[in-house]
């Protein structure tokens, strides 16, 4: 139960400044509503990969070499509100960030970061290009979690480390993605309304011009 309470307590507030920067960024809106030059998505994959490795060195790290983190939530919000190419993009580069720091589940945990993005980029794609709601965005955090904590207790080794790991970070981190994405799907819903009106304004001005 510690370690749910200070992966949430430590990384909520990173995730809702975060979102609440990028979802203003005018470059980052324009992949959201698929309008965007490559430029843009160099800067989206950039950001949010970024964010990604971030999400990794915040984490609580165990004596076996995991890590209790929320390096998951870029990816996922990645391929969520941008498709499977954007949400793989960030996965690759928080998963293979992650290989390169070994220990117990360092394959594990770079593999479940890049299937992340694909799954939340296959969502994105099944409901044509429409944002999630937040029931469903916190179940695709979880279901990543759990896929998460399978690939740990099929690979690391030895198994008792693996189930071990398993049982102190999975938990913890299904609460901390799954409220991470529902906090971004609010905050981009209130954007996408903010930007709608703000069209409609400046359609309204050039008519009367």
């Amino acid at each position: 139960m510690k370690h749910v309470l200070a992966l949430f307590g430590e990384t909520e507030i990173f995730i809702f400044v975060f979102m609440e920067i990028v979802s203003r960024i005018d470059t980052i809106q324009r992949v959201m509503i698929d309008k965007a030059k490559w430029i843009d998505k160099v800067v989206f994959v950039t950001v949010f990969g970024g964010f990604s490795i971030f999400g990794t060195y915040i984490g609580i790290p165990l004596q076996s070499g995991a890590i209790v983190n929320i390096r998951d939530f870029a990816p996922i919000m990645a391929g969520l509100t941008a498709g499977p190419l954007m949400g793989l993009a960030v996965g690759l580069i928080g998963g293979i960030h992650r290989l390169f720091l070994g220990g117990l589940t360092w394959l594990p945990c770079g593999l479940a970061t890049i299937v992340a993005g694909a799954i939340a980029g296959g969502v994105h794609y099944y409901h044509k290009g429409k944002l999630v709601g937040i029931l469903e965005g916190v179940l695709v955090a979880i279901v990543v979690e759990i896929l998460h904590g399978l690939l740990t207790l099929a690979i690391a080794r030895p198994l008792a480390d693996a189930i071990e790991v398993t049982k102190i970070a999975i938990p913890a981190m299904m609460l901390a993605n799954g409220l991470g994405v529902a906090v971004g799907v609010i905050l981009l819903e209130h954007t996408k309304e903010l930007r709608a009106l703000r069209e409609t304004v400046q359609r309204g001005a050039a008519r009367k011009a």
